[in-house]
């Protein structure tokens, strides 16, 4: 007799409400398709790493998360958790609620923890710097504890509605199952500073590079000598000129002719902000001087 696995029972579901006005001033009823799909991917990105952590007591088969139909009122986007039935729940207690989850973790974004204790029942007592208490399930207190900057990626998803101004908070309700006795946990809304503190910082990236080449050099700005004009055959560029003793030279009378053709250790510094980089020279030695060859003395 072939065995079938058991079909996927929902375990939770959570809604997103997002709230705030539109152009013309109206009740909001769309959000920008690019910031609802990081919604989606930061539900998912947040829910995997939980529910791989233990935390929601799925077993090995793990859980998937769905989309349901949008409902009328404001903009909802209604998630289900989906999961094998697992008889160990019953011996662990009532899993946490994927709308639990995101406010751990919202909170553990906001506020430090100041002390904490590991209780008898598998919970977690957390005291936290602005002076609430929660009890935590041990793996997702785990979990709270790893992977912060790629937690708070997923919370800036999650809340990407949150950077219009047009969108005032997120709304955010657990539905348990109908068989469920336990009540559903309280809603909680979500506001801008609570955005604010898990959007990504700027990502500044530094780098450089040192390399000898030829160049032909002019003058740019005579209120300051150390700006000048560099032609390379691959590029041109405004460089500062930090030789001291070439500057000498040209504020004591050194003829430059546009052709002429200089040995240079140029310094490139690349800074990369969000992706976008921006290059800058620095000749640091003029190594050599001479005259085109095509040039005569006249």
């Amino acid at each position: 007799m072939t065995e079938t696995n058991p079909s996927p029972v929902v375990i939770d579901s959570v809604t997103l409400r997002f709230q705030g006005r539109d152009q013309d001033d109206s009740d909001l009823h769309e959000l920008r398709a690019a910031h609802v799909a990081e919604v989606l991917q930061g539900l998912v990105g947040l829910e995997s790493d939980f529910a791989k952590a233990g935390a929601f007591g799925d077993g090995p088969a793990g859980s998937e998360v769905l989309v349901r139909p949008a409902q009328e009122g404001s903009f909802l986007i209604e998630v289900v958790r989906l999961a094998q039935e697992n008889p160990e729940w019953l011996l662990a207690g009532t899993p946490p609620s994927l709308s639990q989850v995101i406010w751990w973790a919202t909170k553990s974004a906001r506020a430090e923890v100041s002390d904490f204790e590991y209780l008898d029942d598998g919970m977690v007592k957390v005291n936290w710097s602005d002076g609430t208490v929660q009890s935590v399930p041990r793996p997702a207190w785990d979990e709270l504890n790893k992977r912060t900057r790629r937690r708070k990626k997923h919370l800036a998803q999650i809340m990407a509605p949150l950077s219009d101004s047009n969108v005032t908070s997120l709304e955010v309700a657990s539905s348990p199952p109908a068989e469920e006795e336990q009540p559903a946990p309280e809603p909680y809304v979500l506001e801008r500073e609570d955005y604010d503190a898990v959007r990504p910082e700027d990502e500044i990236d530094e780098s450089f590079e040192i390399f000898e080449v030829e160049a032909q050099m002019s003058a740019i700005d005579f209120d300051d000598p150390a700006r000048w004009r560099v032609k390379t055959p691959d590029a041109r560029r405004v460089a500062t000129v930090e030789d001291k003793e070439f500057l000498g030279r040209v504020s004591t009378g050194l003829a430059i002719r546009k052709s002429d053709i200089f040995r240079l250790k140029i310094r490139e510094d690349v800074t990369t902000k969000n992706g976008r980089s921006r290059t800058r020279w620095a000749v640091l030695e003029v190594l050599g001087h001479r005259r085109a060859v095509h040039d005569d003395d006249a």
